[in-house]
């Protein structure tokens, strides 16, 4: 049964805390615990997590800001499930982040935690519906409001996420899914095509792909395809709902064509060439994906993150993370990503990197109002010593050019082509003949009028703009964007592996270890700036408050030992220590 946490916000009679110094209690309140307690914890809405539970009168549910709080801290500090146990029972700053002001209280176990994770998985790739990521949106949401942080210009950039799975071969992978397939079976049915299974089922997948001599490998694949093809005809009737003949029947057809005729049908094996990067990677994360990227193979998902840039800012938090198959374009998460975050702030400039930018990313931006600012562009690049169409300053008014100025300075209107999306604009050939750029422009001379028109269509003109942008941002400091690389690094940096690779795997699982990283990254963040902000309260307050000719003379060690003798630390600032 879900019920919400908040015994946390009442005063035990049993406070550990309440039995500190008032130096340490102070200490503890202005450490990492006591920012997570208020910017973090106190934040979770634990409403959304109800539908995880059954709603009957029956024994309440774990807290459920203590098991996100878990995680949070889990992913932040890049713990082992032992050792984020383990500070959950000793350690006082965790426990105090997590609402627990009695140290004798007894905590959830290890289970606990992995049957919530378990739910919040099924939850997500059952219905879409992300609880993690709500949790980040409202929490994060909740920070910006608090401090004010402008979020008219942010920046955006994504990293490889390596999913924590086997790098399989071919054969070993076709072995390995056929085994798993067997182990449906019931009983009978495994006695039943034991004859045609047991050269694969002797032993592991690895084992048997190791026991082969060099020129046998290539031999296995053709027979082995004609067996699946067999099995999957046998088992449709009675486990083609079961997921490990699923996942059978997809290998199968990734990896094998089968030439249509009758009666008999015969299975070949496809090149290496015609195998794509969406194919199954491995039979534990059915969603990874594989990419080659500046020659490194990557076996996992991508990560997009967006935060924050505006130099005016205190600080700077992440806004926006997404992840998805590492075959998923650039282009395609900010067409995801722009709407998501103009339905949740203002937003109207995004820095970023070349990746980003194409036709969609264009219009989306456009409908949305917003300015991209690339440091690069795809495509080839223009001539240096020519004039292109990013001289010229285009004036586009809802989406119609409707003037445009050429490097001379000559302003004339944009006219609408014979075709859609076509437009030209004529210059006088009078004007133009005085230009030191007439050899190298685009522009074309009639014949018949004293004219030179410039033909383009709308697209041409969106990538214009978008050079323009493009060249301004690079030559127009302040560069905002490549903050964004360490922030990237700040997300990956608390798991120590220098192949990107996570510790888990399963697009559902990967996903929530990231959300989690991320409002610790943010919580990082807050705390650093309120820390700043104390001190500089602190050291104008000193400034402000004028010692006594008596006890400026009082040495420092004396004034701390007093504080600590009597338990007024007030004394003791006014002593200036």
């Amino acid at each position: 049964m879900f019920r919400k946490h908040t015994q946390h916000l009442q005063t035990n009679y049993f406070d550990t805390h309440a039995t500190l110094t008032p130096a340490r209690q102070a200490r503890l309140e202005q450490s990492w615990a006591g920012v997570f307690y208020r910017e973090l914890f106190c934040r979770i809405d634990e409403a959304p997590f109800a539908p995880l539970y059954v709603d009957v009168p029956s024994r309440p549910n774990t807290p459920i800001n203590q098991l996100v709080g878990l995680e949070i801290l889990k992913s932040g500090f890049g713990w082992s499930d032992e050792e984020l146990f383990d500070h959950l029972q000793f350690d006082l700053q965790v426990r105090y982040a997590l609402g627990i002001r009695d140290l004798t209280d007894e905590v959830c176990t290890l289970r606990t935690v992995y049957h919530f994770r378990r739910r919040v998985a099924d939850h997500m790739q059952t219905t879409g519906d992300n609880l993690f990521e709500q949790v980040f949106t409202q929490v994060t949401d909740a920070q910006l409001a608090d401090l004010q942080v402008d979020t008219h210009r942010q920046r955006m950039d994504s990293t490889q996420i390596g999913s924590n799975i086997r790098q399989y071969s071919r054969l070993h992978l076709l072995v390995e899914v056929l085994q798993r397939a067997a182990r449906m079976l019931t009983p009978a049915d495994q006695e039943r095509y034991a004859p045609q299974l047991q050269p694969y089922l002797r032993e592991s997948a690895g084992h048997y792909c190791y026991r082969l001599k060099p020129g046998e490998y290539a031999t296995q694949l053709e027979p082995l395809g004609v067996l699946l093809g067999q099995l999957l005809t046998d088992w449709a009737a009675v486990y083609a709902d079961h997921p490990a003949y699923q996942l059978l029947q997809r290998v199968f057809h990734e990896h094998f064509t089968v030439a249509a005729g009758e009666p008999a049908t015969p299975i070949t094996v496809k090149p290496a060439a015609e195998l794509r990067a969406s194919n199954l990677q491995s039979p534990d994360d059915p969603e990874a994906t594989y990419r080659q990227k500046q020659g490194e193979g990557h076996w996992g998902y991508v990560l997009n993150a967006t935060e924050t840039c505006a130099p005016t800012n205190p600080v700077q938090l992440l806004t926006h993370l997404q992840l998805a198959p590492n075959t998923t374009d650039d282009e395609d998460l900010l067409i995801e990503a722009v709407p998501a975050l103009q339905a949740r702030m203002p937003v109207t400039d995004l820095d970023l990197d070349g990746g980003y930018t194409g036709p969609e990313a264009t219009r989306v931006s456009t409908e949305s109002h917003v300015r991209l600012h690339p440091t690069a562009i795809r495509g080839a690049q223009p001539d240096p010593d020519g004039v292109g169409l990013a001289d010229f300053v285009w004036e586009v008014t809802d989406e119609t050019p409707a003037q445009v100025t050429c490097p001379h300075a000559q302003t004339v209107p944009v006219q609408a082509g014979r075709a859609d999306d076509r437009y030209c604009a004529e210059f006088a050939a009078a004007t133009c003949a005085t230009c030191p750029l007439r050899d190298r422009c685009p522009t074309t001379a009639l014949s018949r009028r004293p004219v030179r028109v410039l033909r383009v269509s709308r697209r041409q003109i969106a990538v214009a703009q978008l050079r323009r942008a493009c060249a301004e941002t690079q030559h127009s400091p302040p560069h905002l964007r490549p903050a964004v690389e360490a922030t990237m690094r700040s997300l990956k940096h608390p798991f120590g592996d220098e192949r990107d690779q996570l510790p888990v795997r399963g697009q559902a699982r990967v996903t929530m270890v990231l959300i989690a990283g991320g409002l610790m990254v943010n919580l990082r963040r807050i705390w650093r700036y309120r820390l700043a902000e104390a001190e500089k309260e602190s050291k104008i307050a000193a400034e402000a408050t004028p010692n006594s000719g008596v006890i400026s003379f009082v040495p420092r060690e004396w004034c701390r030992w007093l504080g600590r003798l009597t338990r007024l630390p007030v004394a003791a600032a006014y002593l200036g220590c």
